[in-house]
């Protein structure tokens, strides 16, 4: 796991973003990226039990709308209506 796939992580830019427990600047991958013991899984639709069958991309299907769909692994989900932990 990696720090930006902790519900903790606040996103500043491209290239780091903050733990909001530790209140420390941590990179979003590369070294050093991985998770504290703080982690929490976060809102991606890999967590979610609408998201299924990724491939080796992680390009799944997302089935909490109307209409199936493909998602992203990494994508982040903290604002979707349909998002539901896993």
């Amino acid at each position: 796991m990696k720090h930006y796939e902790c519900a903790n992580y606040l996103n500043l830019d491209c290239e780091k973003g903050m733990c909001a427990v530790g209140k420390m600047i941590v990179p979003m991958d590369g070294e050093g990226s991985e998770s504290c013991p703080n982690f929490k899984p976060g809102f991606l639709c890999a967590n979610c039990v609408n998201f299924s069958n990724p491939d080796k991309y992680g390009i799944g299907t997302c089935s909490g709308f109307e209409q199936e769909s493909w998602a992203y692994a990494q994508c982040g989900s903290f604002c979707c209506e349909h998002f539901e932990k896993k």
